[in-house]
């Protein structure tokens, strides 16, 4: 069966926080609030970043200052200063050969290994994930194409990329997509990857993050992948209306996302 929009609605409503509750209704019925909630702003530090773990006080960082602006984005307030102060936070932190690095100093906070300084690992994925918020969110493609080239040299022989293949790879599609098209080798060696990765055994996290970035890029259901993953995350809801969550994902982000994709999808109302 698709998704049951109204009832992954009421298990935010019930579940979830006033900011989640406030994207839900930006997602579902375009209310798009006056200002940027404080829940957002206060987090933004003077840098434009926001800090690691979404923890008022840390140092800023690139992977939840991306984190902020999907939140923006679905709320409809990228174009606002805490938007475009975090576009420009990440946009300034890309190094000349045009990969993206989190700075020494997150390390203090213990971060997860995806924000590792010293990893390249972490490098392909930061990379693919800034060079992706950037292209979905603006129309300057100048840094996603410089990090592209570079992601390309980190494709394995299955299509993926090195390190966190799944999350990386994924990521990186909206980015390879804009600069390479979608029907590009290399492009298409990616797609191609994530078809032989997808399982059963993915969490409907993964499978929702992997939609959007497949939207993002401009994919329909005319893309096996696309379709595989979309009937793979309408069999997952629960029958209160979430998605499940594996340890570490949170079961009301999993389902704003379910939300965004089946809208997208299946139309609302």
């Amino acid at each position: 069966m698709p998704i049951d929009i109204a009832r992954a609605h009421a298990f935010v409503a019930a579940h979830g926080t006033d900011l989640d509750r406030a994207r839900a209704a930006a997602l579902l019925e375009g209310v798009v609030p006056e200002t940027v909630p404080d829940a957002i702003a206060t987090l933004q530090n003077t840098d434009g970043g926001f800090p690691v773990g979404l923890v008022a006080g840390r140092t800023s960082a690139l992977s939840p200052t991306a984190q902020a602006l999907m939140w923006l984005r679905d709320l409809k307030l990228v174009d606002t200063e805490v938007g475009q102060r975090a576009l420009q936070f990440i946009e300034e932190r890309q190094l000349p050969r045009g990969i993206w690095r989190e700075q020494p100093e997150v390390m203090q906070w213990n971060p997860p290994p995806w924000m590792d300084p010293d990893s390249t690992p972490a490098d392909v994925y930061t990379t693919a994930l800034c060079a992706s918020t950037i292209v979905v969110l603006s129309d300057n493609d100048l840094p996603a194409d410089v990090a592209v080239n570079w992601l390309q040299t980190q494709q394995a022989r299955d299509g993926l990329l090195v390190g966190f293949r799944a999350h990386s790879s994924w990521l990186a599609i909206p980015a390879f997509e804009r600069i390479f098209g979608q029907e590009t080798r290399a492009t298409r060696r990616l797609i191609a990857g994530l078809g032989t990765n997808l399982s059963p055994e993915w969490s409907s996290g993964m499978v929702a993050w992997m939609l959007q970035s497949l939207l993002d890029a401009r994919y329909t259901r005319r893309t096996e992948l696309v379709n595989r993953a979309w009937l793979q995350l309408n069999d997952a809801q629960l029958p209160d209306g979430s998605f499940g969550a594996e340890e570490g994902e949170d079961p009301v982000q999993t389902t704003l996302q379910a939300i965004d994709i089946a809208v997208r999808l299946q139309g609302h109302g």
